[in-house]
């Protein structure tokens, strides 16, 4: 389950440095963007879905034209549809001591994220943090916004996390996480 959680905020990391690669066009502006983040998980008993409420965050211009931002995602802003399945997830995340998950963008290249190449960017889950590279789609764009969506793998185990049980129900490892973002010039 909080693997689950984990890859919302991933995909929600991985959307916000999409929405600000795209946004290429004001390179020497700062930016905005919003990211949903949705994920899906396997158990033993039965399959499951969840999502984040929507995130705001801001993007830097760097250098040579490149793209930065820290996305911040609760962990309590997780939510499965299940109360007791979500203090599982909190619990695993060891909410108590690591409120956040956070995604971490540098040096992103605005036009390979728009080109529908991978977006990379080094994910934090509790105390522990690995590069992670999310696959972009359905890039739209216009004038003044962008739009597309960021997806990858989570793998509970990558991050030290033991997947939660009770009795023969039993989390997978992996957690798929779909992060739309939009990205607004400012």
């Amino acid at each position: 389950m909080s693997k689950p959680g984990s890859l919302r905020l991933a995909l929600a990391f991985a959307a916000f440095v999409c929405f600000a690669a795209t946004a290429s066009g004001a390179r020497a502006e700062a930016g905005k963007g919003t990211v949903e983040i949705s994920f899906s998980a396997t158990s033993t008993l039965h399959d499951f879905e969840g999502n984040v409420a929507p995130l705001a965050f801001a993007i830097e211009s760097g250098p040579s034209g490149t793209w930065g931002s820290d996305v911040v995602v609760p962990v309590a802003a997780i939510d499965t549809g299940i109360a007791r399945r979500d203090a599982s997830l909190r619990s695993m995340l060891d909410a108590a001591q690591h409120p956040n998950i956070r995604a971490r963008f540098r040096d992103v290249e605005p036009e390979r994220a728009r080109a529908g190449e991978t977006l990379p960017f080094r994910l934090r889950i509790r105390d522990v943090e690995r590069p992670v590279e999310a696959a972009v789609s359905h890039w739209q764009q216009d004038e003044r916004s962008a739009r597309f969506d960021a997806e990858f793998d989570v793998s509970l185990q990558d991050y030290s996390l033991e997947a939660p049980g009770v009795l023969f129900v039993r989390v997978g490892d992996r957690v798929h996480v779909v992060v739309h973002v939009t990205l607004e010039r400012s």
